[in-house]
């Protein structure tokens, strides 16, 4: 999920940017830092989600024939 949005949940969430590689800075600005706020939870709680469904069916489903 993170690749898809290209973006990292837990610096979006702790407001912190990478422009370049290893080259990390604060976000200064509230609107960007309250969008990718957003945007971090939202792919946070997809991946919960994704997860959750994809330990529901591995758990629940049996690995042989009944």
């Amino acid at each position: 999920m993170a690749h898809q949005y290209k973006l990292d949940p837990i610096m979006g969430l702790i407001g912190i940017s990478e422009y370049t590689l290893m080259s990390f800075t604060r976000i200064k600005e509230p609107y960007v830092r309250r969008l990718l706020g957003k945007r971090s939870l939202w792919i946070l709680m997809l991946t919960i989600v994704m997860v959750a469904a994809l330990m529901c069916l591995y758990v629940f489903v049996p690995g042989k024939r009944l």
